[in-house]
């Protein structure tokens, strides 16, 4: 017995001598405390003795996995220029203490990476962006902080991801601009924005977007601002206008978002569009647009052009569906051109959209007539307008009942609805409503019957993987719950997390209960299948 704990303790001695000998190359991560008030930058940095500036976390070396922590109801006319930290050991910027959130004038990322942010106010009156993330920065999350480019600040965005940046988070953050004396944004991507995810944030203010993707400009016209991640976000345009995908922008996924509001400034051209896509490949999907009054204002606009000698905007395979569109005073949605040379809107994808009380004009629809603009399809729709005969202009002069229009043009208008959805004021389906159970199913299996975790599909471009920044969408074989793991778009091959069966022909769809999908942005039945987690804005009715 002796001998063998002799030899159990020699063998946990030299564990703990090994650990002992590996821990410096890795490092030991270190906590330090800053205190605009009560600190001193020669004291040691610790909670009892906090430093004072964030001069002085800028020059102190910084190691993977350090904390730094800023008293809260402190203040700091400072820029904080991060450290960057390792995969699994990022540089933490936080809070401490009690009271209003520790405000510092604004962050400045320049080629850093593996950094968290949480906790903190970003805030600033001057000519400096509150919060910046440039030149190949990537891997930076931030968390629950207020970001405020105010009154008198002159920097163009609130929030700026620009130059090739990527994997980076931002969310459940309040961000606003609220200069209204030029042209500004609360949140722009650009310049190879690529594998971003803006989540959970409440957004408000700025005269042109409140949040744009802009991929190439002139100057870098093979830019692009592509598999970007924006869902679930709390938008008021109040100041201008709403979500822009434009510029090169494509692959994006825009998800539950609500989009309130609009107003005619001269920086966004008076021009208010909620929600505008001009590019390629995007999912644009459980949106709530509503409360656009404003008299030149639009819901979802595809209106492509050419800005200057920037690259034309092309409109392509957007998938657009399961969006409510409600309250928008002249063009809830349209499909336009400048006839500016290049510029093209075709074969793209509008089903299962909710459009109806917007009454300004009475045309949910709008659609100009150019050999640009061609063949776009719109299937199981929801288009009322109070009764008036006529809900689409196409173009304006030429009024349509969707009777009519269906009958005129078939291949691209088919099984739409013109009847009172019934709404409550929350937008969503009243018990009874001509929406539940009236929208198509999104796709169907090509492949023949079988069973494993890989088919094709007639049409995969209603759906996302995650792009690494997510869970990958979670849709329904025929009966079958599946989990997608990756795409092929170029084959519209799916691969799932675990193996189903299917059924050559069989439908494909988000989650749904009932029969089939609910047209507009909230699914109304509560019959899903009790082992898939609730889909978005799911709701049970009376």
């Amino acid at each position: 017995m002796k001998t063998i704990r002799l030899k159990r303790n020699i063998s946990a001695l030299m564990l703990i001598l090994f650990v002992m000998a590996f821990l410096p190359s890795i490092g030991l991560a270190a906590s330090y405390y800053v205190d605009s008030v009560a600190g001193n930058d020669s004291s040691p940095g610790t909670v009892a003795l906090p430093w004072r500036t964030v001069a002085k976390v800028k020059g102190t070396a910084l190691s993977a996995g350090d904390i730094v922590y800023f008293k809260c109801g402190g203040s700091w006319n400072e820029l904080l220029y991060p450290a960057s930290g390792v995969s699994g050991r990022e540089v933490i910027y936080d809070a401490y203490g009690t009271g209003n959130k520790p405000s510092i004038r604004g962050f400045y990322a320049d080629n850093k990476s593996y950094i968290k942010v949480q906790n903190i106010e970003f805030k600033n009156n001057s000519t400096d962006i509150p919060f910046l993330i440039y030149n190949g920065s990537h891997h930076i999350s931030v968390y629950n902080c207020t970001i405020t480019a105010d009154t008198a600040c002159t920097s163009y965005s609130a929030l700026w991801l620009s130059k090739n940046v990527s994997y980076n988070r931002i969310s459940n953050c309040t961000i606003s601009h609220n200069n209204i004396n030029r042209q500004t944004d609360v949140i722009n991507l650009r310049l190879n924005a690529n594998y971003n995810v803006i989540q959970n944030n409440t957004i408000s203010g700025a005269t042109h977007y409140c949040l744009a993707l802009e991929g190439n400009t002139d100057i870098y016209p093979s830019y692009t601002c592509n598999n970007n991640i924006i869902l679930n976000n709390k938008i008021n345009a109040k100041n201008g206008a709403g979500i822009a995908l434009i510029s090169g922008s494509h692959n994006n996924v825009v998800d539950g978002n609500t989009v309130i509001g609009g107003k005619s400034t001269s920086f966004d051209v008076n021009l208010p569009r909620s929600l505008k896509v001009t590019t390629k490949n995007n999912i644009v999907r459980r949106n709530i647009i509503r409360d656009n009054t404003d008299p030149n204002s639009s819901g979802i606009s595809t209106e492509v052009y050419a800005y200057g000698s920037y690259p034309a905007n092309v409109a392509t395979n957007n998938h657009i569906y399961n969006n409510t569109i409600y309250n928008v005073t002249k063009y809830p949605l349209v499909i336009a051109t400048d006839k500016s040379a290049g510029a093209a809107a075709y074969k793209n994808y509008y089903k299962n959209n909710a459009i109806y009380g917007n009454y300004y004009n009475t045309y949910q629809i709008t659609i100009m007539i150019h050999p640009a603009i061609y063949d776009n399809y719109f299937t199981n729709n929801l288009l009322y307008s109070g009764g008036s005969p006529n809900v689409l202009a196409i173009p304006i002069g030429s009024y349509y009942s969707v009777a009519k229009i269906q009958s005129t043009d078939p291949a691209r208008f088919n099984n739409n609805l013109q009847v009172d959805p019934q709404m409550d004021s929350t937008l969503q389906p009243q018990s009874g409503s001509p929406c539940v159970d009236s929208g198509a199913f999104l796709t169907t299996v090509t492949s023949s019957s079988g069973t494993g975790t890989q088919f094709s599909v007639a049409d995969a471009s209603y759906f996302h993987d995650g792009y690494g920044l997510i869970a990958g969408d979670t849709i329904m074989v025929g009966d079958a719950v599946a989990t997608i793991s990756s795409i092929n778009y170029a084959t519209n091959t799916i691969t799932l997390t675990a193996p189903i069966s299917w059924s050559k022909g069989a439908n494909v769809s988000l989650p749904y209960g009932g029969s089939r999908p609910d047209v507009g942005a909230y699914e109304s039945s509560s019959t899903i299948s009790a082992s898939l987690a609730p889909p978005l804005n799911l709701r049970v009715l009376n």
